[in-house]
């Protein structure tokens, strides 16, 4: 990740301060393993202004964090970014007791409320962080960096996007009906794909093919595979590599799939365990075809620079009203569940399919730890998400429980419940662990247009 460092300048003011600040803010950002670009000596006016523009143009940065050193100058600091094109961080130093006379004062602290009034005066978005001050070096400054860079990182993620639907959607979930046109106006397109392109790959693939010999092996070391299984899990890796082979060649950043129940009539497998392994490496995979909740999950993994899932809202927990089980058959990513998946035949398609005609369901528990969830739709054009928080539980699911779950806490839950109702949210929720509201609140609303969601006041 590269941010640019704009350094705002006023000449009444005393030039050290100013002439440091520079210098002080990369070494921080390379102390967070962030690439400083330094384009310019301080600005304070308008040619200054133009020339960092111009610089700004040429090398592409991530976002640009604009530092007011003292007041700075309101004016020269739009010229410089209001054409940047990503995420801005305004970051003013602060004044200490002992250097308030004037040789020494910042005034920092007025001059950042100037500059973003008048950035919001001429919707420029840009992104303004607690404590309204900050030491450059110090703790509270550092915690704004790594924050911006998530920042960053989302936006630059969600700005273009190639998804994949592989298959329609599951015939009786209407649930994740989504607008492709709406997605278009956000950047994000969709590739629809019928599965018998799927299945031609499938069955065009040479059991001695070098990437279906990797996938099998990737495969066989990812979870713990019952006795007997050697002809599903090829037929297994077969798959993934079919899959893999149309990510590459259309590009896709994420991908949905039709998983019921063609692919366990036809091919006498469940494909959890293929969307699990993508997910763990950082390929956005869903099933049962929900494209908004794989955006969703897309914008948590960027977030949290770690994978995503999508699990459904699934029972409640007892009488307990703040908690319920979060679950899904086994798309989970192995970095989030407590232990390595445990490769089962799916008990529902074995049900009013038949034992062995779906193997492939990835079993395990969520680890627990704080997340951040999302879920959402298309309607009227528009794209929309709610953000949560949420807590899943050292408490473990009985053993008889099958899939991949845990059991989940929630602040007002019920309240929030409701809300998910009215607003006619889907029965999915996407979640990274860790506790990413803020970030993709502040990327969804100031620089990706997304509408934002309120579930419970």
């Amino acid at each position: 990740m590269k941010i640019a460092i704009f350094v705002s300048n006023r000449i009444t003011f005393p030039q050290a301060a100013a002439q440091a600040a520079a210098a002080e803010t990369a070494a921080a950002l390379k102390r967070l393993r962030i690439t400083p670009a330094l384009f310019a000596a301080p600005v304070a006016d308008e040619a200054g202004a133009r020339q960092y523009a111009d610089s700004l143009k040429r090398e592409a940065c991530d976002g640009v964090i604009a530092v007011f050193p003292n007041f700075g100058d309101e004016s020269s600091c739009l010229t410089a970014l209001r054409d940047a094109g990503v995420p801005i961080l305004f970051a003013a130093c602060s004044d200490t007791l002992d250097a308030l006379g004037p040789e020494t004062r910042r005034d920092a602290f007025c001059g950042k409320i100037s500059a973003v009034n008048l950035f919001r005066q001429c919707r420029v978005p840009c992104t303004v962080l607690a404590p309204h001050t900050v030491v450059v070096g110090a703790a509270a400054f550092d915690a704004n960096l790594r924050e911006f860079a998530a920042i960053c990182r989302v936006v630059r993620g969600m700005k273009r996007v190639r998804a994949g639907s592989i298959g329609a959607r599951c015939t009786p979930f209407k649930t994740v009906r989504f607008d492709e046109t709406a997605l278009e106006r956000y950047g994000i397109a969709n590739e629809a794909f019928d599965l018998s392109e799927l299945f031609g790959r499938y069955r065009a693939l040479a059991d001695d093919a070098p990437d279906l010999r990797e996938k099998a092996a990737a495969l066989r070391g990812y979870c713990r595979w019952p006795e007997g299984s050697d002809a599903a899990l090829l037929r297994i890796a077969k798959l993934a590599t079919a899959i893999d082979r149309m990510i590459a060649e259309y590009g896709l950043d994420l991908i949905t799939l039709r998983c019921w129940t063609e692919l366990e009539t036809e091919l006498k497998l469940s494909p959890c365990v293929i969307l699990s392994l993508l997910n763990q490496c950082r390929i956005t995979a869903n099933c049962e075809v929900d494209t908004v909740n794989a955006i969703a999950m897309r914008a948590l993994s960027l977030a949290a620079d770690a994978p995503a899932a999508c699990l459904d809202w699934n029972n409640n927990y007892g009488d307990d009203e703040n908690r319920c089980i979060l679950f899904h058959c086994g798309p989970v990513a192995a970095d989030l569940m407590r232990a390595p998946g445990r490769i089962v035949d799916h008990p529902m398609f074995a049900r009013i399919l038949g034992a062995g005609n779906g193997l492939g369901c990835n079993q395990g528990r969520m680890k627990p730890g704080k997340f951040t969830c999302a879920s959402g739709f298309t309607r009227e054009g528009k794209l929309a998400f709610f953000l949560e928080n949420g807590v899943f539980e050292e408490t473990e699911l009985p053993p008889e429980f099958f899939g991949c779950g845990g059991i989940a806490r929630f602040e007002n839950f019920q309240a929030k419940m409701l809300g998910l109702l009215r607003h006619g949210l889907p029965h999915h929720v996407s979640l990274s662990y860790g506790d990413s509201r803020g970030i993709l609140a502040e990327a969804f609303r100031e620089y990706l247009g997304y509408d934002l969601i309120e579930l419970a006041r």
